[in-house]
């Protein structure tokens, strides 16, 4: 009973620290995308559904990076503590050495492996279209919003748009001049009193398209092959511009790929060489990333119990400077799969591999 319930007080002193990790660090994250972002949803004015919907796709991209980096966090500080307040040697006074003391560790570590491995097969690659998505949907706003007043605006879809005032947040204009050069042999001049944009939603918050509908006005067409001149009084005159939705117009990356779509990707890759190493890279580094946790734990038990008890502040800084020289080599290691200087498999494998023999290293050292 007793070495039961040391069992959960150091799974509780890991978990505790592991959550608020993940807390304290998806709110960094979060805060500096979204001062990055701010301009846009502001000048854009983004609806409140379409910036949630961002925000739990960014938080859900950024968990298979910040579940390893708060998990090493957990047990560096609940280590370190244990060896700073003397509590691993009074563990060892009833008979527990540190393997033994380490179970519950390792045991939360496989959960938040199998959490990292869900992220990573399916859950990233939803994240990653659908951040792409809202931010196409967030982006598309901004045709009404660059339309200044007094100003001609050539931007529009291809179109020249003059008006002489223009409320933007309304999406209605005064005096307006159209030109329309698509068709070169047929240029077209649209000269209108009124103008208003309207949006062609299929959802609550998706944008289709906008139609310009502008009332009281003129068409004049010209034909650059005859002298011929048309001119029409129009009472209501429509024009329909498609926008990309969900379809989009980025180009997929195998990291977009859930899990089904991936290994069907492999099998159809053909006689393409680099793209079947580019696929099988992908795959295979999805598993290194999930099996991360289970490493970092001999590594956090080995850096924490040999730290003293005025050096536990620098917790964060050995979490950052692993996860910093840990995702260098990562990346490193996908180039060298995706060009076959060594099998996929073996190629991502590295960093772990490295951090497996740190580990071990600084685990029977701590092993006093």
């Amino acid at each position: 009973m007793r070495i039961r319930k040391i069992d959960l007080y150091v799974f509780k002193e890991v978990l505790t620290p592991f959550l608020g990790g993940v807390v304290f660090f998806s709110f960094v994250f979060l805060l500096f995308q979204m001062l990055r972002l701010a301009e846009e949803l502001i000048v854009n004015n983004a609806p409140f559904g379409l910036v949630m919907k961002l925000l739990w796709a960014l938080v859900v991209n950024f968990l298979p990076l910040g579940l390893p980096v708060a998990f090493l966090v957990g047990v560096l500080m609940a280590f370190s503590r244990f060896s700073g307040d003397s509590e691993i040697v009074a563990m060892k006074a009833v008979g527990m050495g540190l393997p033994r003391i380490s179970v519950p560790a390792f045991v939360l570590s496989i959960g938040v492996a199998i959490l990292s491995l869900l992220l990573n097969l399916n859950w990233a690659p939803w994240s990653e279209i659908s951040m792409r998505n809202t931010l196409m949907k967030i982006g598309n706003r901004k045709f009404a919003s660059s339309i200044n007043e007094g100003t001609f605006t050539s931007g529009f879809f291809n179109l020249l748009l003059y008006t002489e005032k223009s409320n933007n947040r309304a999406g209605k204009m005064e005096k307006v001049f159209l030109y329309d050069d698509r068709d070169p042999q047929h240029p077209m001049t649209v000269v209108a009193k009124t103008g208003e944009l309207i949006r062609v939603q299929t959802g609550e918050d998706d944008l289709g398209g906008l139609v310009l509908q502008l009332q009281d006005g003129s068409l004049h067409q010209a034909n650059q092959a005859s002298p011929d001149y048309q001119k029409m009084d129009f009472s209501t005159y429509q024009v329909f511009f498609d926008i990309p939705d969900k379809t989009g117009k980025f180009s997929f990356k195998p990291r977009m790929y859930g899990m089904t779509e991936l290994m069907q990707q492999i099998r159809d890759s053909g006689s393409s060489v680099d793209r079947l190493r580019e696929l099988k890279t992908e795959f295979w580094r999805r598993i290194a990333v999930a099996i991360t946790p289970i490493l970092f734990v001999l590594l956090g038990i080995g850096f924490g119990t040999v730290r003293t008890r005025g050096a536990r502040a620098g917790v964060m800084l050995v979490a950052f400077v692993t996860m910093g020289l840990y995702w260098q080599i990562q990346v490193s290691s996908i180039w060298i799969g995706e060009r076959g200087q060594l099998p996929a498999w073996l190629a991502v494998q590295i960093p772990n591999l490295l951090v497996a023999a740190v580990g071990m290293f600084t685990f029977r050292r701590a092993s006093w």
